[in-house]
Formats: structure tokens, C-alpha cells, sequence
């Protein structure tokens, strides 16, 4: 996030409400961003995962007129209410999907939650699959972690695709760069070679998988902890941290000793050495 990503800004009034006019956007629809900052915080302060999570995604063009409620929540945008704008509502609801495990406290295994986040991946490309607006179809793909299922799951992301072949949007034209469509002969015979060599190495590929995540606490970390444990690891001071992502030293400090608490270290030192 930086100062040059903001389109627009507006105050929240003593009553707890804000607008913002959508007359000068384009008339296709496009993602934009809303997010929050805290008194005393940088206007790009942007915080990424857990109840402090701080923005929200809508769908909008210059004749979108949407009304968005809050209700109670222990995180800002965790419980909202979004009326006239059906995209939004359905964006609303794959960020809830995603909410939900990325907040849970797992007291299992590591093992338990990489089933509990393959269940939330299949469920986010049935959504996508049944999903009438392309744009939202498509981001519940990217929320899916697609990227590391292009392998096990080639034949829905090339069906995927061809669904929506008459999508002209940039958004659309990048993910086809990542998934290109080959021809059916083509993909015929990748299918059969991905056949042969999962049929082989399936189970010694999940073993080692379920062995070095269960041996790797960094993947409790949040998005926001591991881009703040890469810079401690670079020997960072809370301050320059603060500076380079935007956000308050409070805010660092927090996340911080969360860090220190699910990797079980008590000092800087100790994160160099990991």
C-alpha cells in the first residue's frame, strides 16, 4: 500500500459514517479496495489478516450506488451488511470463507489445518465454478490458492477458462498467462503424464509435505507476521519496520510479540538464528 494507490478519501463523521462518489469511475467493472486507518496512523496503513484486518474489497463501476452497513464484530470488517450491489455481496462472502480459517486457533495438528485449508481450496472453486459474475468467480479462484494446485487441479482451471473465454478484462488476461489452454490432444496427453507421475510418488509427496510443515512454525504466521519476521531477520528496528510497511509502531509491536509467541522465542537474536 502506498500514498500513490489511493483513488480517494473521506472522514468518518462523529456518527460513524462516510461516502464517496463513484461518478468518475470507469463504466466496467473493477476491484477497488476499502480500508480504514486508525487515528494516528498513516492514511496507506494497511494490515493484513486477523481481527485488525483493516480493508475490504468491492466491485464497482461509476453507476454503483452501494450502501454498507457495519454490525458487531470483534474485527472491523468481519460482520458487514452490503445492499445494492450483488458482486459485492458475493466478494463479501469469499472473504468470510477465507476469514474464518485464517482466524480460527487450531488446537490440533499442523496436519488438521492443512485439511481444514484443502476443504476451505475445493470449497472456494465450487463457489467460483457456480459463480454468475466472472470477476468474483475469479477472485475466489485466486483466494483458493490456485497456484499451488495447478498440477492436481489443470482440468477446472483450463474449463475455467473457456467458461469465460469472452472475458476481456485485464484481470482476467493475466490469470490466462498463468493457465494457459492447450488443445484437447495436448491436454490429453498432460493429463495422462500428471496420471502416471502422481500415481508414483503420491504418497511419498504428501508425506514429505505433512513433515516439513509440521516442522515449520512459520506457517502459523500470518501475511503480514511473515513480511514483518523477514525484516527482523534482516535486523530491522521496529521503527524502520513501521516506516517501510506503513504502520503504526504500535501496531509492529503487536505483531512482534505475536511472532515471538507462536514461533516460542523470547529475542530478537533468537529469530536471526532460526
Amino acid at each position: 500500500m502506498s500514498n500513490q494507490m489511493i483513488i480517494d478519501r473521506a472522514e468518518i463523521d462523529e456518527n460513524g459514517n462516510f461516502s464517496f462518489t463513484t461518478n468518475y469511475l470507469p463504466d466496467e467493472y473493477y476491484l477497488y479496495r476499502l480500508h480504514i486507518s486508525k487515528k494516528g496512523d498513516p492514511p496507506a496503513s494497511l494490515i493484513i489478516g486477523g481481527n485488525d484486518e483493516n480493508h475490504m474489497f468491492l466491485l464497482a463501476n461509476k453507476q454503483s450506488d452501494i450502501f454498507i452497513k457495519k454490525n458487531d464484530s470483534e474485527s472491523i470488517f468481519g460482520n458487514v451488511e452490503i445492499k445494492n450491489s450483488p458482486r459485492s455481496q458475493k466478494l463479501d462472502e469469499v472473504d468470510k470463507m477465507v476469514f474464518f480459517i485464517d482466524t480460527t486457533n487450531f488446537n490440533g495438528s499442523p496436519l488438521k489445518r492443512e485439511l481444514m485449508e484443502n476443504a476451505l481450496d475445493e470449497k472456494l472453486r465450487q463457489f467460483a465454478d457456480s459463480c454468475s459474475y466472472p470477476l468474483v468467480a475469479l477472485y475466489a479462484i485466486y483466494k483458493s490458492n490456485f497456484e499451488s494446485h495447478q498440477t492436481t487441479n489443470t482440468d477446472f482451471y483450463v474449463s475455467f477458462i473457456k467458461k469465460w473465454k469472452q472475458e476481456k478484462s485485464t484481470y482476467f488476461d493475466e490469470f490466462r498467462k498463468k493457465i494457459p489452454v492447450k488443445t484437447d490432444r495436448n491436454l490429453s496427453y498432460v493429463s495422462m503424464i500428471f496420471g502416471f507421475i502422481l500415481g508414483i510418488i503420491l504418497m511419498y509427496f504428501i508425506q514429505k509435505r505433512v513433515i516439513t510443515k509440521s516442522l515449520n512454525p512459520i506457517r502459523d504466521l500470518t501475511v503480514q507476521e511473515r513480511n514483518i519476521f523477514t525484516m527482523l531477520q534482516k535486523g530491522k528496528s521496529n521503527k524502520e519496520i513501521s516506516d517501510e510497511l506503513n504502520i503504526s509502531l504500535s501496531t509492529v509491536k503487536s505483531h512482534v510479540n505475536s511472532i515471538f509467541s507462536k514461533l516460542k522465542v523470547k529475542s530478537r537474536r533468537e529469530i536471526l538464528n532460526l
